[in-house]
């Protein structure tokens, strides 16, 4: 996509406030799709973030938005095996632009081991794996969205 297709408006606060209830609405959503998930994953998030350029440019307006990556992350209970690499796109979505939502599992070890902190377990989760898309998430800026805990919060600033 080129320059042209982004938007530069600056991000808010309230902006995020939005796409937070979005990714909620998502997170209920996924699981009316796939009841035979539920009792193994709706209780166990860990946390959503805004990831990759999105996240970027709320750092850095220069950086623009093509679309917004939002990252669910879930503790891996072994009940049942969460699907790998999910997503699932909204073409129109938050200011004309497409949304992106993408799940994840951590292992419980992780998650345990890092004291069930959201921050803390997220960002050990992507450091201590070394996977293509660990690797272009790190690339750029992750900002928290929820729990509140981490809300707005920026977990990893990426290569501004």
């Amino acid at each position: 996509m080129s320059s042209v297709e982004r938007i530069f408006d600056p991000l808010t606060i309230t902006d995020l406030k939005h796409l937070k209830g979005l990714a909620l609405r998502e997170h209920e959503a996924f699981f009316e799709r796939n009841p035979h998930l539920k009792s193994a994953y709706h209780n166990w998030l860990i946390g959503i973030c805004l990831c990759q350029g999105a996240a970027s440019h709320y750092l850095n307006t220069k950086v623009g938005v093509k679309d917004f990556d939002i990252w669910h992350f879930y503790v891996e209970t072994g009940h049942r095996n969460f699907p790998y690499r999910f997503r699932k796109t909204i073409e129109n979505g938050y200011k004309g632009r497409p949304i992106d939502f993408l799940k994840r599992a951590i292992p419980k070890d992780t998650y345990d081991s890092s004291l069930r902190d959201p921050k803390q377990t997220i960002m050990k989760y992507l450091l201590e794996r070394n996977t293509k898309s660990k690797r272009c998430l790190l690339r750029k800026a992750i900002i928290g969205l929820s729990p509140n805990t981490i809300f707005g919060r920026v977990l990893w600033k990426g290569d501004l």
